[in-house]
Parts: structure tokens; sequence; C-alpha cells
């Protein structure tokens, strides 16, 4: 679905710098200031600037230039299409994979995931020019989860997908483990440009304690070193302790620095903001809840009651 929005960005006299937007021959966008974005995003489709219409690259660019060459404090109306590509689904439009059709767990078994507390979504997925990716998944009892999100501009998931999602079905492929997903995604890709995910969301405690609870899991700990590799590397430190450790002779021809009286490091008062981002974790996991095998129990209780 495509839909037209405008934004007003408040700007500081002199700015933005025109240089900092780039533009497609379409006009959609694929670079803007970091502080605008959001509420701008990767491939809007740009249409006007306060008002005005904007066909070209360069009208855009002579448009904000005009505006910060002010130096005056100035509003930056942006009209633009964007493409909204997550729709919440109905219970009875979801997989045969999905959670809430599946029977009923043993609520003492705290490994097994709950058919309860999950809401569904179509999230339409569109690879742009120079975009990514920027997901990560692992498997569990063979449900898909999504493990890590790259929220950077030029993210094809980028507030698409949080921490946690399942993704149950990639086009008209059901997704139970890794290969199958990456394949599917891959193909869809190619052949169209876009995928379509049917996508499994935790909202309630025990559902969100579970999905919580799988991210933590790793299959493959790191393996321990071995004993005869620990004993070598005793006898070497203690060898360093009684001799003390020299300096390796320098492989290097020419000139090499002194480390004794380089200086590692220099003061100025220059100062860099940077932006720090983060990965997009679903609100509804950060609510504190109660631990998971008391919520089973209170939930048995209230069962044996009725």
């Amino acid at each position: 679905m495509i839909r037209e929005m405008t934004c007003t960005i408040d700007c500081a006299p002199g700015t933005p710098n025109y240089k900092e937007f780039k533009v497609t021959e379409g006009m959609l966008f694929q670079k803007v200031p970091d502080c605008m974005t959001p509420p701008l995003e990767y491939c809007d489709h740009l249409l006007k600037i306060n008002g005005k219409a904007v066909a070209t690259k360069r009208e855009m660019q002579e448009a904000i230039f005009k505006l910060a060459k002010s130096n005056k404090a100035h509003y930056l109306t942006f009209t633009f299409r964007r493409i909204i590509s997550v729709i919440r689904l109905n219970d009875r439009d979801v997989p045969s994979n999905a959670a809430i059709l599946k029977p009923d767990s043993d609520p003492s078994d705290v490994s097994q995931k709950t058919n309860k507390g999950y809401i569904y979504y179509k999230v339409v997925l569109i690879y742009f020019p120079r975009s990514k990716l920027g997901m990560s998944v692992k498997s569990y009892q063979n449900v898909v989860y999504v493990e890590s999100t790259d929220n950077t501009w030029g993210s094809t998931t980028r507030r698409f997908l949080y921490l946690g999602d399942a993704i149950l079905k990639v086009d008209d492929t059901e997704i139970n483990d890794v290969m199958t997903a990456q394949g599917a995604i891959r193909s869809g890709f190619q052949k169209n440009g876009t995928v379509t995910l049917i996508v499994e969301r935790a909202n309630q405690q025990l559902s969100s304690s579970f999905v919580r609870a799988v991210l933590n899991f790793n299959k493959e700990p790191d393996p321990s070193m071995p004993a005869d590799v620990i004993a070598a590397c005793a006898e070497q430190l203690a060898r360093y302790d009684k001799t003390g450790f020299t300096e390796p002779v320098s492989i290097y021809r020419g000139y090499t620095k002194s480390y004794k009286t380089a200086a590692r490091a220099t003061v100025t008062k220059k100062v860099d903001k940077k932006n720090i981002r983060s990965e997009h974790l679903f609100p509804g996991a950060l609510q504190k809840v109660s631990e998971f095998k008391e919520n089973q129990r209170l939930e048995a209780e209230k069962r044996k009651g009725k």
C-alpha cells in the first residue's frame, strides 16, 4: 500500500546542507542528514518541498540551498510517498505452523512453546538499490526467530521486524529451519525484488518470556580450551614472570618509531557527535514480568478452579 505523507522539520539557521541529500533519478531518497531520519526513510519518493513540487535533483538542491542561505531558523516541509509494508492479520488467516493452531502444551514443561499470546503480521520487504537485508535468524523447535536486526539507514527490515519475531512463511513457503528461510528470501528477491513474510509476535507475559529464553539459548557453546594448551600457556607465563618479556625484533627494514617515547593519545578541543543506533526491540519484551514457572503454576491453578 502506498501512502502520501507530509512531515515538517525545524531547522537551525544555515542548515541543512543540500549536499547531505542524495536521490535517484526517480526522486527516491538514498541519503538524508542523520537528524532527519526519522521521519524520512530510505527510498521515500519525494514530491514537494514546502508545498512546491520538485521533479529533479537540481530543483531539490536549489530549494534546500535557498532556505539554508537565509541564515534564519526555518521549517522544512517534505511531501513524499511511502510504501506501508506491515498489515495486521486476523487469527483465521494465519498459516498452519502458527502457535495458536497447535495443541495445548504441558504447563509444567517450560521448554515447550505456549499457544497463547501472539499477534500476526504480513510484512512486505522490498529490495531497493543498494539496500541490505539487515537481520540474522536462529531456529528453535522448528521455528525460525529474528535474532538481531540492523536498524541503520538502508536496511530492508528497518522498523518492520522486532527481535524475537517468528518467521512462519516467506511468500508461499512455510518456514521450519534457517536454511529454508534463507533460500526463500534470496529466491524471492532475485525473482520479484520483493518478499512477503508472515510474522508471529509475542504480546503477553508467558509468550514473551518464552521468546526471550529462546533468544538467550545457545545451541553450540564456545568449546573449552584443551588441557595441554592451558598447561603450555601456564609454562610460558611462568617463564615471562621469571625472565621478563623481551621486545621481539622487528622484521621491518627502515625507520621504526620508539613506542616507549611516542605519545599514544592526544587531547583536542574538537568534539564529533555520533548517533548511536541499536537493534529494534519489541517494546512489549521490555516489560518486567514474573518468572515463567510461576506464571505456568498460576495458569494451572486457574484451570483446576474451572
